[in-house]
């Protein structure tokens, strides 16, 4: 079972997705933004973060510049409605595994958690 923690703003697209990793058989923690998202990750580390880009507080940048000030990596999925080239880059520097675009289809999740994680079965 991986521990994963859904960091997203809209508790619309936290309710959806919650109910998909849960099907998929992971214990799942939720954060509305990168402050949150922040404090949990110290209190109990994830073994994978699912991001949102954009919200209020902090950023899904500004968390992910965060863990890297810190030393902190994870592996971080990306979810989004639309990525710039830019931001792309930018995201892959520090250390994003991969994109998915929203809205999320369960087959997409399971098969970017599965490239992730079929190397440490």
């Amino acid at each position: 079972m991986i521990h994963i923690l859904l960091i997203d703003d809209s508790s619309f697209q936290r309710r959806i997705l919650l109910g998909m990793l849960q099907k998929l058989g992971h214990k799942v923690e939720t954060a509305c933004n990168g402050q949150d998202a922040l404090e949990n990750i110290q209190a109990h580390p994830p073994d994978c973060l699912l991001l949102d880009m954009l919200m209020p507080t902090m950023n899904g940048m500004q968390l992910l510049e965060q863990l890297e000030s810190r030393g902190m990596t994870l592996p971080v999925i990306v979810l989004t409605a639309d990525v710039q080239e830019s931001m792309k880059d930018r995201c892959l520097e520090l250390g994003v595994t991969t994109f998915l675009n929203k809205p999320v289809k369960q087959d997409q999740l399971r098969k970017a958690l599965d490239s992730i994680f079929s190397a440490a079965v």
